[in-house]
């Protein structure tokens, strides 16, 4: 097999602009519940967000910017990438995403794809609401490519994960399949690749899905004992980089992430904890020094941090105060229902022209030292 065949999306060369009429991602070559087997691919440096090309069409909604409590007034962690002004590429899906989808007024229905950083509850549980709700919003039967990672003991694979909600024999919601044909007329497709993802080796950084001028890569990152991935998603040469959850023990994070225009932090542990060696939370999540060390590796024009299970923004100030004596650049603690842009605009998702209609300015938007005016 050649090295295009290895690639998702390399031999099918789509493009992804909307003026071509192509409405779909289609990763050639795989279907049903199968297993991805890719070579590992070099990194390509992309441009910070001050060399951002002012054509780039790529911004980020952040759906859900909490943790797994229901505390903060935050949802459980989700992103919304959208191409060229479209959603298309859904990245976790924990809960509350859905309402946040529904009160931005997002069209879930030109979604294709979703990464799965891990199968946490936090980073999965609603996925199935999204998925029923997309076809009765008049999706069509165009495949949806799901991307995760390799399972360990008794934490299943992303097919096996998916195998077990969607299954029409043997799913938990076996029903959607029925359902959907039945009422909506269509087909629930559903391809599902798992990423290798060891949990306690560095792995390979892995090209997961090329087509023309967008590329999705990912790397194994150590998360405990459940297998899981960080992802870079670039597009016309802009880049955001989502880390997802973890510790920083297999050094991907600042490789995967060299050049991006925009890191995704997911957690960090609170400062009192750098020092405690023997609390298990370490095996999870990164420490704020770790997180401004790996962004000013990186060299990421803009962290954001997300995933928060502070109460209040003011709770992290001893952490941003370590995070910026590693990283020099623009910081940005970000909140539910808003659109980060590559160049380091943050707006509103409801005042944002290109996504909603709400008249809302956005001054209460979470900006922490090192933004800059």
């Amino acid at each position: 097999m050649s090295e295009d065949e290895t690639t998702f999306g390399k031999t099918e060369r789509r493009t992804f602009l909307k003026a071509t009429g192509v409405t779909g991602l289609t990763a050639a070559g795989a279907s049903g519940l199968g297993s991805a087997n890719q070579d590992s691919l070099s990194l390509t440096n992309q441009s910070s967000a001050s060399s951002c090309p002012a054509d780039a069409n790529v911004y980020v909604t952040t759906l859900g910017s909490g943790a797994s409590a229901f505390k903060n007034g935050r949802s459980s962690v989700g992103y919304i990438v959208h191409i060229d002004g479209e959603p298309k590429i859904l990245v976790d899906a924990g809960g509350g995403t859905a309402s946040a989808i529904s009160e931005a007024e997002i069209d879930i229905a030109k979604l294709d794809m979703v990464l799965f950083t891990h199968l946490h509850v936090d980073h999965s549980a609603e996925f199935p609401a999204i998925l029923k709700a997309t076809y009765q919003q008049d999706r069509d039967s165009r495949p949806w490519e799901i991307f995760g990672p390799t399972g360990a003991g008794i934490r299943p694979s992303t097919s096996e994960w998916v195998s077990k909600m969607f299954d029409g024999k043997k799913g938990a919601y076996s029903y959607i399949r029925e359902f959907v044909k039945e009422y909506l007329g269509t087909d629930v497709r559903l391809n599902a690749h798992d990423i290798p993802a060891p949990v306690d080796s560095p792995g390979k950084v892995r090209t997961v899905y090329d087509n023309n001028d967008l590329t999705i890569k990912a790397a194994p990152t150590k998360h405990g004992k459940m297998p899981s991935l960080a992802y870079r998603v670039s597009y016309n040469g802009t880049s955001f980089t989502f880390t997802g959850d973890y510790s920083s023990k297999l050094g991907n994070v600042p490789k995967l992430a060299e050049g991006t225009n925009v890191m995704v932090q997911n957690r960090l542990l609170e400062p009192k904890r750098e020092t405690s060696g023997s609390n298990p939370k370490q095996v999870l999540h990164s420490t704020p020094s770790e997180v401004g060390t790996n962004a000013q590796e990186a060299n990421a024009g803009m962290l954001v941090l997300s995933h928060v299970s502070r109460d209040e923004v003011t709770d992290l100030s001893e952490e941003i105060e370590i995070i910026s004596d590693k990283y020099g650049g623009p910081i940005l603690v970000t909140k539910d229902r808003v659109d980060m842009y590559p160049d380091g605009r943050v707006l509103e998702t409801k005042a944002n022209p290109e996504t909603g209609t709400s008249e809302d300015n956005g001054d209460d938007l979470m900006f922490l030292p090192n933004i800059g005016d």
